[in-house]
């Protein structure tokens, strides 16, 4: 089924640019300096080694060539200077353009190609380096031990379901990986304590998703990207959170890692209390509908809930596609 799609895909592609041919072949036909419009097939040799890769603008630029052949053949004076020009002339013109037309299409889609291996590369370091952070975040707190995980595959399933698009639905993956990374500096004293928090203490916590944003500012780019997903994951639907956000306020991914991140806490045990059944958890995160948490986000949670223990406890790994 997944080679069917990528076919599919592929095939798709491939349409676009020879329609994008066809039409320049077309637009061709009526313009007066026929040889100066011959650059315009460029662009779609372009667009298809830019966007697609190398074959694709090897393909459209074949096809362009085959085009123009076809037009030099079938009407014999369309490359013609003039009345006297060379036949030979006129092929070894179009045969060089046609030359250089194949080799910037393959050349384009060359670099391309090559780009795109260096930002999988990135990619693939960028997912370990999240991925060891969440380790590191998670053995802070010997309670909540591949919670990091968890609350990124669960905040995964619910910004689908949301529809949200690919990028941001990663994005809302990495911040809830990272989401705890403040409490590094909490004690674990007062991380694992059963009675109540001092006020000393309540602050020290609250204060967690501001370090968030010190240990990871620095890193700069996409990371900065995420920053206010974890900075206000701890924000409450009716304004009653960290930093008093409210309703639509509160950006999206940071609503939905609420939820996940609040789901996950009350089915693990805590020092303080027994974990919760699944059951039990859903109905306490329902009950919070519009006060905690956004009733929307409510809806798309029960949506996924069936599928939503069902994961295997692992590394967090990313597509490097």
């Amino acid at each position: 089924m997944t080679n069917l799609k990528l076919n599919l895909k592929v095939d798709k592609e491939l349409i676009i640019i020879s329609l994008l041919v066809i039409i320049t072949g077309i637009i061709y036909f009526f313009v007066n300096n026929q040889r100066a419009f011959l650059n315009f097939f460029y662009l779609p040799v372009l667009l298809g080694a830019f966007f697609y890769g190398k074959k694709h603008g090897i393909y459209s630029a074949i096809l362009s060539v085959l085009i123009i052949f076809a037009i030099a053949y079938f009407i014999p004076d369309t490359f013609s200077k003039d009345a006297n020009d060379i036949n030979l002339d006129k092929w070894l013109d179009v045969s060089i353009w046609g030359g250089f037309l194949i080799l910037t299409g393959y050349t384009t889609g060359f670099l391309y190609e090559k780009k795109e291996a260096y930002n999988n590369e990135l990619r693939k370091t960028y997912s370990g380096i999240i991925t060891m952070l969440s380790v590191v975040i998670d053995s802070v707190d010997k309670y909540t031990q591949n919670h990091s995980y968890r609350v990124s595959r669960y905040a995964e399933k619910i910004a689908i379901a949301a529809g949200l698009p690919g990028p941001e639905v990663e994005d809302i993956m990495v911040a809830a990986l990272l989401h705890d990374i403040g409490k590094i500096g909490v004690g674990e004293e007062v991380l694992n304590k059963i009675g109540n928090l001092s006020e000393k203490e309540r602050k020290e916590m609250v204060d967690h998703t501001g370090k968030a944003s010190e240990l990871l500012e620095p890193l700069g780019g996409r990371v900065l990207k995420i920053l206010p997903l974890i900075l206000n994951h701890h924000e409450r639907y009716d304004g009653k959170g960290y930093y008093g956000l409210i309703g639509g306020s509160i950006p999206i991914g940071a609503r939905i890692i609420a939820v996940a991140d609040v789901y996950d806490a009350l089915i693990t045990d805590r020092p303080y209390r027994k974990a919760l059944s699944p059951e039990q958890a859903k109905n306490e995160i329902i009950n919070g509908s519009e006060t905690h948490f956004d009733p929307e986000v409510i809806k798309y949670f029960q949506k996924v809930f069936s599928t939503i223990d069902s994961e295997e406890e692992g590394p967090m790994l990313f597509k490097a596609d």
